[in-house]
């Protein structure tokens, strides 16, 4: 398995975005994603409007799986009206 980096920005609402973090575990857990790590990195101010929002909740999750897994994680996320955007991206793993 693959480890990777991933940061979900939901609305800043407080109910819909519980209940989108929720689904994001269990659309990772059901792909067969592990989460290793997951902070909370608070809300911000976006650098743009994004569907008609000016602020969100951003979270950063380390996560380690398929990269098919996430090929269809990433397309549930982007049909999810409260998640504005999201980025994944590989960790290189280093030598000593």
């Amino acid at each position: 398995m693959k480890t990777y980096e991933a940061v979900v920005i939901f609305t800043s609402d407080e109910n819909p975005y519980r209940e989108a973090r929720e689904f994001v575990k269990k659309e990772f857990e059901t792909a067969g994603i592990v989460i290793t790590k997951e902070e909370d990195m608070g809300e911000k101010l976006l650098a743009y409007p994004v569907r008609k929002h000016d602020r969100g909740r951003y979270v950063l999750y380390h996560i380690e799986g398929s990269a098919e897994a996430l090929k269809t994680v990433r397309r549930t996320l982007k049909l999810r009206p409260e998640v504005l955007k999201h980025l994944i991206s590989r960790q290189e793993v280093r030598a000593r």
